[in-house]
């Protein structure tokens, strides 16, 4: 089992036990491993030899062959833990582009990612659909066991 696995493994057993039935855990036949919420927005994966986490389509891949591993446990708590705010802008009834940033406490938006299209209808006007999803998970909750995570 390598570092990522541990990790996702860890991960996965802080989130059964606060969240019990709300999370959804699958096993592929290829071995990949993926934990999703019920009503929300949030999953997290692993597979060759990396860690996925992810808030609706958008997705991040961290590893330690990228160096950045700890970044993704902290991203996936991060995601958790604090609002997130999804922005998705249409031209007509087409969202073209997806962005999505969580809100830290001090109000502060960091955006983790954006996806869009190559192909919409561009001559259409633009609107902008934005949703909050409260966070799910009190910091203080889990605070020492994701110190626990990162610190192994």
């Amino acid at each position: 089992m390598n570092r990522n696995q541990k990790k996702f493994e860890e991960i996965k057993k802080i989130l059964i036990e606060k969240l019990g039935d709300r999370a959804e855990y699958l096993k592929d036949e290829d071995g990949t491993e993926s934990l999703a919420l019920k009503n929300s927005e949030f999953w997290i994966s692993t597979t060759f030899g990396e860690l996925i986490v992810g808030y609706g389509s958008h997705h991040t891949h961290f590893s330690e062959e990228f160096g950045n591993l700890d970044d993704g446990i902290v991203q996936a708590f991060d995601l958790l833990t604090n609002r997130v705010k999804t922005t998705n802008c249409l031209k007509g009834n087409t969202v073209f582009k997806t962005i999505v940033e969580i809100e830290y406490p001090d109000a502060t938006l960091v955006n983790i990612g954006s996806s869009g299209l190559v192909l919409f209808p561009f001559w259409k006007k633009t609107k902008l659909k934005v949703k909050y999803d409260e966070k799910i998970l009190k910091k203080k909750e889990i605070e020492d066991q994701v110190n626990s995570i990162l610190e192994n």
